[in-house]
């Protein structure tokens, strides 16, 4: 736990993506609510259900921004001669302290569920809204403040009014009475979800005009990758959003396979929103483009030379050769304190030599994935023993400094913090292969157990977006983004194609999906097989 507090960064933008989640589903429930589920009609139980949704967003929203209080003032303390009161007058202790509030009298009109306590969601969701954008990149700027501050307000409304919303719509569909309260619903929130989505892109063009300033900043800097994988992330949802605005249209053919189609694309859909907000999130930890200096930029050849294809590293460079390993206390003291530990040329080719294996086996997993789909080769199915043959590289050669490598002993390593997320690592890597291994093979047919694949894919791609790399170089750190962030959008396409194919059962969108996610996951290894930290 000590390294995930002591990494500052990593932990105000977990504590800033769930402030923006939690933002948008209260948000987006007031919408929904006032938007769809009122003017249809709907019966009480949908309503009840989404009173409940709202008051659970605001009582999220409420503890996330306590805890996001806490923590920068704690380090405004402790990095300063401030005092308790001194940080009571910072401009994000009044805004945090206002949303709060705001957010507090949204949770007791959902409690009140009366027309005068409806009426009054409206002003205090933009009043909240006004105290989260005073503190965004909008209210730091010098030139074009208000313009900037209003794109950011459009852009959170769209992202409620689109992403918010949309848990709400699936909880009421498994609720409502009859297929005609469902077709109202959908049509209502479909119309609502273009409008979002629309203002959103809008917005979003707007802010990366002022933000990124040029072409070359989305592929030169920190802020332009990330927008980059937010710009890819949002695309994918277009795309599944749209599937779901041909099936609205159809519901009065076929109304109860359609709609129960359209949930469980929306589930899809509703991982892709939150993982937008997660990255939106890590955008707000980057200086925008137009602030970096040329001199802290990535030139094109700079790129070209780290990037374009080579023939992997395959073979590790002699053990001679590492730099001698320091004491076991001296790791622990680094891994606690430090946030970067040097590296000379031949630990940054061990380093590849890592990334290739892994590479290749990963690639090996999404063919063999992709060739059990095809009938006569079903002996493909148990693709997942392949990462228990990572596991094993993992523990053997990832750490050339331990057992039975180096000289460091194999349980007395444990307590160097590197080596015991690289070995829990392995051991999450081969529970993942016998799980799924099991459930390919059909031996473990529990609806639940099939979801642990996509979930996973999900889970690493936040963890790739929201991970930082602390390099003491920021061209190394940009480097490593870029090679990282398609990992990051290959593992949630991955998981969402997977999830899609599960959920959809035979239809031509699972077909699709079934070959997606194996391509993926190939594609996955090719990348990690052309990773390099040497020029």
């Amino acid at each position: 736990m000590i390294w995930f507090v002591r990494d500052l960064d990593l932990l105000t933008v977990v504590l800033r993506a769930a402030m923006l989640a939690f933002e948008a589903l209260l948000l987006g429930g007031v919408a929904y609510l006032l938007v769809a589920v009122r003017p249809a009609k709907a019966s009480a139980t949908v309503e009840n259900a989404c009173h409940r949704g709202i008051r659970m967003a605001a009582f999220a929203l409420v503890a996330t921004e306590v805890v996001m209080v806490l923590v920068s003032g704690a380090l405004l303390l402790s990095g300063s001669d401030l005092t308790l009161k001194d940080v009571t007058t910072t401009s994000f202790f009044r805004a945090d302290s206002l949303a709060i509030l705001f957010a507090i009298g949204l949770w007791i009109c959902a409690r009140l569920k009366s027309s005068a306590a409806t009426a009054a969601m409206l002003p205090l969701s933009l009043l909240m809204l006004a105290s989260t954008v005073s503190i965004s990149h909008a209210a730091a700027r010098i030139d074009y403040r208000g313009l900037l501050a209003v794109l950011t307000a459009a852009h959170h409304l769209g992202t409620a009014a689109w992403v918010g919303a949309m848990p709400y719509l699936w909880i009421s569909l498994g609720r409502v009475e009859n297929v005609d309260e469902a077709r109202r619903l959908t049509e209502r929130y479909s119309r609502m979800a273009l409008l979002g989505a629309a203002t959103l892109m809008l917005a979003g063009v707007g802010m990366a005009k002022f933000y990124v300033g040029t072409w070359s900043g989305l592929y030169t800097t920190a802020y332009g990758v990330m927008l980059v994988a937010k710009i890819w992330l949002f695309l994918t949802m277009i795309a599944l959003g749209a599937g779901n605005w041909f099936l609205v249209r159809r519901l009065a053919s076929d109304p109860e396979p359609l709609l129960a189609r359209l949930r469980r694309v929306a589930e899809a859909e509703i991982c892709l929103g939150f993982l937008v907000i997660l990255t939106a999130a890590s955008l707000t930890a980057q200086a925008p483009a137009v602030d970096v200096t040329s001199q802290e930029r990535l030139t094109s050849h700079e790129i070209y030379v780290r990037m374009h294809p080579e023939p992997p590293r395959m073979s590790s460079p002699p053990l001679a050769a590492l730099a001698p390993p320091s004491s076991l206390e001296e790791a622990v003291k680094d891994g606690q304190f430090v946030a970067t530990v040097g590296s000379d040329d031949t630990d940054r080719a061990w380093s590849e030599y890592n990334h290739h294996w892994a590479g290749l086996i990963v690639l090996i997993a999404g063919l063999l994935a992709l060739l059990s789909r095809h009938p006569t080769m079903r002996w493909a199915r148990f693709w997942p023993l392949s990462f228990a043959g990572l596991a094993v590289f993992i523990v053997l050669r990832a750490d050339p400094e331990n057992w039975p490598l180096g000289p460091r002993p194999f349980w007395e390593s444990f307590v160097a913090p590197d080596v015991l997320q690289h070995r829990f690592g392995a051991l999450l890597i081969v529970v993942f292969a016998a799980f799924e291994c099991a459930v390919q093979a059909g031996k473990l047919r529990a609806k639940w157990a099939t979801y642990v694949f996509p979930a996973m894919c999900a889970l690493g791609a936040a963890m790739l977006l929201t991970h930082e790399h602390s390099a003491r170089d920021v061209k190394e750190a940009l480097i490593a983004e870029m090679s990282h962030t398609p990992i990051a959008l290959l593992g949630m396409t991955a998981g969402c194609g997977r999830w899609l194919e599960l959920r959809l059962g035979e239809s031509r969108m699972a077909t699709i999906a079934s070959y997606v996610w194996p391509l993926s996951l190939a594609l996955v290894g090719v990348v990690l097989l052309n990773y390099r930290e040497l020029a």
